[in-house]
């Protein structure tokens, strides 16, 4: 059976992506196939995804036009392939279905794991193979296609918990790049604390709601693909600490997922994944090339802006951080991607030579509470979209999760503060 229009041009923006990746070439190639799959598959999406990723493509296109005609140094191209490494991942992620442990035939009783092994679970392994964890422990988790509140809880906040310590994460790569000087096993016991605080939380709010908790059985077959997956993303890194996470996953879940599938079942299940499952992609393509079209667009826009470079302070310290952690929080709800705040806070702050750690510390816990409560963040919308959750109930579950969640962050900077005082 030939492949499906929409099937190929996926398939060649993940070989292109990984082709890019690899050579360190500009992604606008893979970027154009990406938006071609998604333009194509349009008219296939659901109603509810259609129409929120117009909304956040035509507010894009708006930011984008204001910030040209205000000459913004920004670029165009960069800001239509700003989310191409996570379109890359999602569609090298989405092989891993090919190996599910869990057939239609299992028992509902089989199905049933334990919430600290979930909760733990999605946390450690996610700090290893990020986003792929959601699907992994997501996919066997629903029944009928969605999951519980309890559920949605535990894998959309203790998945970006992660963010806080894991060198694994994007997040940690930002950090060092924006915080010159960091050391990384100086951050590391603040961060452990910091997301040992927000699994607190998590623990308290979920365990609170009634009915019975469906988790992850962490089993031995269970374990069989992320603990596989877990030890070659860290071997490649070991061996090429240049490539990316997201670049690693791309490559080594296609791989081994097809290798993980029996033999006997391997070429119709790589056919099934390549007609059905890859075009099943195009709501997460089309919500997350629309949220990088506004978060870019108003990326550019503050770089049009005059005066963007001062600050009314003359020293950044804990409060001055907690306060600006707080400012990123809720400008992940609003859509912008923490990546995109801590672009723009950094500029700012450096003038004021803050400490290398205390910055890293607000990256990383910005990141990994903003990522965690926000409705439009990359986790979050991959969530709802693939579970059936609606983004008001996410927004409405995480207002609450945000304020405590920033209250434990101002403890750690309250204890950082004081440990480094003479």
């Amino acid at each position: 059976m030939p492949l499906r229009p929409s099937s190929c041009l996926i398939l060649a923006m993940l070989i292109v992506s990984i082709a890019c990746s690899l050579l360190h070439l500009p992604l606008w190639p893979a970027a154009i196939l990406g938006w071609l799959a998604t333009l194509r598959l349009c008219l296939q999406l659901p109603r509810a995804s259609r129409r929120q990723a117009m909304w956040l493509g035509l507010a894009g296109a708006v930011l984008w036009g204001i910030a040209l005609w205000r000459e913004t140094p920004a670029s165009l191209v960069a800001g239509l392939s700003v989310n191409q490494p996570l379109l890359m991942m999602f569609a090298g992620v989405s092989f891993l279905s090919m190996a599910r442990p869990l057939s239609d035939s299992d028992s509902p009783d089989a199905r049933h794991g334990s919430f600290w092994g979930t909760l733990l679970g999605v946390h450690l392994f996610g700090a290893v193979i990020n986003l792929s964890v959601l699907f992994l422990f997501g996919d066997r988790m629903q029944r009928q296609g969605r999951l519980t509140r309890q559920q949605a809880i535990v894998l959309g906040r203790a998945f970006p918990a992660a963010a806080a310590w894991s060198p694994f994460f994007v997040a940690m790569g930002v950090a060092l790049t924006y915080a010159p000087g960091i050391d990384f096993l100086a951050i590391l016991p603040w961060g452990l604390l910091a997301s040992s605080l927000l699994l607190a939380l998590i623990t308290v709010d979920a365990l609170r709601l009634p009915g019975e908790f469906i988790g992850y059985p962490l089993g031995r077959s269970s374990l069989v693909l992320p603990g596989v997956l877990a030890l070659s993303v860290i071997v490649t890194h070991f061996i090429w600490p240049n490539l990316s996470i997201p670049l690693i996953i791309s490559i080594v879940s296609p791989l081994f997922a097809t290798l993980l599938v029996p033999s006997r079942e391997r070429r119709e299940r790589l056919r099934h994944q390549l007609n059905e499952g890859l075009p099943r992609l195009g709501p997460q393509f089309s919500l997350f090339l629309a949220a990088g079209l506004i978060s870019s667009g108003l990326a550019a826009l503050l770089a049009s802006a005059p005066d963007r470079h001062l600050l009314p302070l003359d020293h950044f310290g804990s409060f001055a951080a907690w306060i600006t952690q707080g400012i990123l929080v809720v400008l992940a709800f609003v859509g912008i991607h923490p990546l995109v705040g801590i672009a723009t806070i950094a500029p700012l702050v450096q003038p004021l030579n803050p400490d290398p750690t205390l910055l890293g510390m607000l990256f990383l816990m910005s990141w990994a509470l903003g990522t965690g409560c926000s409705p439009l963040s990359g986790s979050n919308l991959a969530l709802c979209v693939r579970y059936g959750l609606k983004s008001r109930d996410m927004l409405r579950w995480n207002l609450p999760y945000a304020v405590l969640g920033w209250l434990a962050c101002g403890t750690v900077f309250a204890l950082y503060a004081w440990w480094q005082t003479p």
